[in-house]
């Protein structure tokens, strides 16, 4: 019986028979990375597309005051680098293990003859491109807006990434919200209190997504 291939847990590569992901993983390098490693810093060539097996990643851009800002976090069956697939030549952003992190690199050059040999695997690129697009653009017209109200959105979406267990902490919600770890640990503890989460170690539970839009769309 034929190994099934990691990459049949990927959504772009829902289509592609077995036997032609065994093909595609012959070209990919599997790769370990401790919590706090750099994959690649931004401005560095875009030599591959990433793809997470285990542990999760994030995207960082550094502002012009000095901070760090997180754009986005990626956990297993999820990848990145794609924003590079079309006229980009650099990482447009730093990414960083945020949990000691087992990753696989496609060469880039490989990568797109795939997306011209599969149309649907390029279709599900850019609709998922297209999805981080909204996503960054929906961070941006938030940031206007209370912290509560940002740190529900930013549950909302995270939810649609790992579920309705989400691997962080207090102090990455608040990196991520663009708020204090005192301001965020507040803002939890009224959540918790009215029942739309819970915390333990590393770890924050959604109990029902809807109430966190039902919550945010109050405010």
């Amino acid at each position: 019986m034929a190994t099934k291939s990691f990459l049949s847990t990927f959504d772009i590569f829902k289509k592609i028979s077995n036997s032609q992901l065994t093909e595609i993983e012959k070209k990919m390098s599997e790769k370990k990375f401790a919590k706090g490693e750099s994959l690649f810093f931004e401005g560095d060539p875009a030599e591959n597309v990433w793809f997470v097996k285990e542990g999760h990643v994030k995207a960082v851009v550094h502002t012009a005051d000095g901070k760090d800002l997180t754009l986005c976090m990626v956990g297993s069956n999820s990848m990145f680098g794609t924003c590079c697939c079309f006229g980009g030549g650099a990482y447009p952003c730093h990414t960083v293990a945020e949990t000691d992190a087992t990753v696989v690199a496609y060469p880039m050059s490989d990568f797109l003859a795939l997306l011209e040999k599969y149309p649907e695997i390029s279709k599900a690129v850019v609709t998922q491109l297209s999805k981080r697009l909204r996503q960054s653009k929906d961070m941006q017209t938030f940031e206007q807006e209370s912290v509560e109200k940002r740190i529900l959105h930013l549950l909302v979406g995270l939810v649609s990434e790992f579920g309705n267990t989400i691997p962080l902490t207090r102090r990455e919600i608040a990196e991520m919200a663009g708020t204090t770890v005192e301001t965020c640990i507040r803002t939890f503890s009224g959540f918790e209190k009215d029942g739309l989460v819970f915390g333990t170690r590393g770890k924050i539970t959604v109990k029902n997504v809807q109430d966190l839009i039902n919550r945010q769309d109050e405010i």
